[in-house]
């Protein structure tokens, strides 16, 4: 079985959207007037960013984020370096974790995104 859908809910779903197709090589499949979105990895991930209502607020529990496991160390520099020069603010500089070269970073949102690589071995 391979999971395949995510729904995550946002507040600027433009701003995750973009924050996605920019940075990770989303692209949008599917979008509503209501601003429900649908994003496609090139794996078949669909990331569908739903909107919160204005009233409510949004707020993820400590340590959710959203990961990518990359192939490879030199994307992974190449990937933190586009996100810095992005202005994409750090939440934890590159480093080990666990034996895994990794960071996180903030999107839109304050959603926490985790990027990492560790050597197979």
């Amino acid at each position: 079985m391979k999971l395949n859908h995510i729904d995550l809910p946002v507040k600027d779903v433009p701003g995750v959207r973009t924050f996605f197709e920019r940075h990770f090589g989303f692209r949008c499949i599917f979008e509503r007037e209501d601003g429900l979105t649908v994003l496609l990895d090139e794996d078949g991930l669909a990331l569908t960013l739903s909107t919160i209502p204005a009233n409510e607020t949004l707020h993820y529990p400590t340590g959710f984020h959203v990961g990518f496991n990359l192939d490879n160390q030199d994307e992974l520099f190449e990937t933190h370096g586009r996100l810095i020069a992005a202005g994409a603010p750090i939440a934890r500089p590159l480093g080990d974790l666990g034996g895994a070269l990794t960071f996180q970073c903030l999107a839109p949102d304050n959603l926490l995104i985790e990027v990492a690589f560790r050597a197979r071995g």
